[in-house]
């Protein structure tokens, strides 16, 4: 119990309250990969002019599907930030949901950059959380592109410093941690460039989780993504008037957040030990009660535990056959003949008034 106190306190920290918090997560979009607003290849890629229809009918679809390069319309909205959630449109479709023959897919979008930061609220405070880690389906950590985009030029500079903690992540690494890519066949038969997907991005945020680290009031942050729906996922509807003109298919990420923040506390610590002590009590009494009353050999135990006390020889005349010691049977003669080890005779001891 002594080992399970100590156990407690030093790699559970168990000196400390805790909160769960309630965490919010940001996103925003930032430059692409190699440093454009949007990322610039002239060359058509090998996903453009490909032939889709939904279910073989000939009611949503094309036979040439073509790409159409964000760049060229920048007053096109492809990202979509709510409040712990961040949609990115991949393709578009003049029409509605369930007719359409004019069908796009946007260009190079998994190379935009996804910027990713939380902040938790509990009953003692409020913080933004900074230098979360991302990592894969196969448990490796992700490389920030943060110094990617934004060389260290001034380590001493505020915004660089800023900028360091952010976890900037492309659409493309986010889809890879989650086993997926654009360039998959989803759910519903479509490639997920034209069919869209939807993600769940876990943000765990604690601190005092690491063990012998009793003055560690760092915040860890963690983050996993995983996929959540694969079918045509709906991004944005554009309207003439109150009919549907066009509708964006794409990639939505959605946050789950889970996390604990502790706090230390002197009340906390005096539980814990509290605990660990009064466990060595209870089992301290248990053990007497298996000795005195379920061992096997319980009457020599009993009689080796308790010397008989007299306070007067009245008392002893009056209450001798209530307090004295049990009878010895031959069984227990027998043991103690035995045994290699003798137990001493006890005697009553008399006391003077």
């Amino acid at each position: 119990m002594v080992m399970w106190t100590f156990v407690q306190l030093l790699m559970v920290n168990g000196f400390v309250d805790r909160y769960t918090p309630v965490v919010n997560v940001n996103f925003w979009q930032d430059l692409a990969v190699d440093g454009n607003a949007w990322y610039r290849d002239p060359s058509a890629p090998p996903y453009c002019d490909r032939r889709y229809y939904w279910e073989d009918s000939k009611a949503w679809g094309s036979d040439r599907i073509a790409c159409l390069d964000p760049a060229d319309a920048p007053r096109t909205t492809y990202f979509y930030q709510e409040s712990d959630s961040v949609s990115l449109a991949t393709s578009i479709a003049y029409g509605t949901e369930y007719e359409s023959n004019e069908v796009y897919v946007y260009k190079h979008v998994e190379k935009s950059i996804l910027v990713l930061q939380p902040a938790y609220w509990t009953e003692r405070e409020t913080g933004e959380v900074s230098g979360c880690a991302a990592f894969g389906a196969d448990g490796r950590r992700l490389e920030s592109r943060v110094r990617q985009l934004y060389p260290m030029r001034n380590a001493s500079s505020v915004k660089w410093q800023e900028r360091s903690e952010y976890l900037m992540l492309s659409l493309e690494d986010v889809l890879r941690s989650a086993g997926v890519s654009l360039d998959d066949v989803g759910g519903e038969g479509a490639p997920l460039r034209l069919q869209g997907i939807e993600l769940v991005a876990h943000v765990d945020v604690r601190n005092f989780n690491k063990p012998f680290r009793v003055f560690d009031d760092s915040l860890s942050c963690e983050v996993r993504f995983r996929v959540l729906r694969n079918q045509f996922t709906l991004v944005r509807r554009f309207y003439d008037g109150t009919s549907v003109a066009a509708v964006q298919h794409g990639v939505k990420i959605t946050t789950v957040a889970t996390g604990s923040i502790g706090y230390p506390s002197v009340r906390a610590l005096f539980e814990t030990l509290i605990v660990g002590l009064g466990g060595i009590a209870l089992a301290q009494t248990i053990a007497d009660f298996v000795a005195q009353f379920v061992h096997p050999r319980k009457n020599l135990i009993n009689e080796a535990a308790v010397d008989t006390l007299y306070l007067s020889d009245a008392d002893k005349q009056a209450k001798g056959p209530e307090i004295d010691a049990p009878e010895r049977d031959s069984s227990i003669e027998a043991s103690r003949a035995d045994s290699p080890k003798q137990l001493r005779k006890r005697r009553p001891r008399k006391v003077e008034d």
